[in-house]
């Protein structure tokens, strides 16, 4: 039997240069994530020099990114869920009980405002499962 769980939600948002925020795992086991989606509440379009790149990690290994910069990078559309393409695998994506993850975006050139909703799902590795 394999648990599914929805970690707590976040919101990365900001006009600064870089914003940061941690989904904690509250559950007493360990999960490995399984997703994460953006789901913005603001549109930014690409662009060359004025972009914003959001990066998860956990435990300081970089699990996905997302980059609006026009260079491979595609816009966020308000109220549209994007799927974050998982780059990390195995251990890399586990967070242990009483862990975080870390969703950090950061702005290139002045960068646009922005305003992102994070959903992760996981599920439980308890011990014989």
């Amino acid at each position: 039997m394999i648990d599914r769980i929805l970690l707590p939600t976040a919101v990365v948002s900001g006009t600064d240069a870089t914003d940061d925020v941690y989904v904690h795992n509250y559950s007493a086991d360990t999960v490995a994530v399984d997703s994460i989606d953006l789901m913005p509440k603001t549109s930014v379009s690409t662009h060359a020099s004025n972009y914003i790149t959001t990066t998860v990690s956990i435990g300081g290994t970089t699990v996905a990114t997302h980059t609006t910069n026009s260079s491979g990078g595609s816009a966020l559309t308000a109220g549209t869920r994007l799927a974050m393409t998982l780059s990390g695998t195995g251990k890399q994506l586990e967070i242990a009980a009483g862990s975080s993850m870390r969703i950090q975006v950061s702005k290139n050139g002045t960068g646009p405002a922005y305003s992102n909703q994070i959903v992760a799902t996981a599920r439980s590795l308890r011990a014989g499962l």
